[in-house]
């Protein structure tokens, strides 16, 4: 679950039909653990950006390999599609990025740019 809410659990041991249910609401503070890890901006419309729209992100900033920002964009959603700050397509490797949080956070991790064809 990326947001707080209320969320529905049912378990039932394996192959019996009982089952228990029960409903809570809770808070998610922390939903680092599904930030995607690759794009393969193919048009494809499979990891085609990097979305991180459930982070509500107030900036990011991405760099290559050796530290130079090749693109930044504020109030982030998923506009990152592998290109650079002119709009050209950047090559496949790893890349390294930068975001803050509107609670202040601030965030770093890398992401790998696919281009290969299968």
């Amino acid at each position: 679950a990326a947001q707080s809410g209320e969320y529905y659990l049912t378990v039932s041991p394996n192959g019996s039909s009982v089952s228990c249910s029960v409903s809570t609401n809770f808070d998610v503070t922390d939903n680092s653990c599904v930030i995607q890890r690759g794009i393969s901006p193919n048009n494809d419309g499979l990891n085609d950006n990097f979305d991180l729209t459930a982070y509500n992100v107030t900036n990011i900033s991405i760099f290559n390999r050796y530290g130079k920002e090749v693109y930044s964009y504020g109030v982030y959603t998923d506009q990152w599609h592998g290109q650079d700050k002119s709009g050209g397509d950047l090559p496949t490797g790893t890349y390294y990025y930068s975001y803050k949080r509107a609670t202040g956070e601030s965030v770093t991790g890398w992401i790998y740019i696919n281009r290969e064809e299968n």
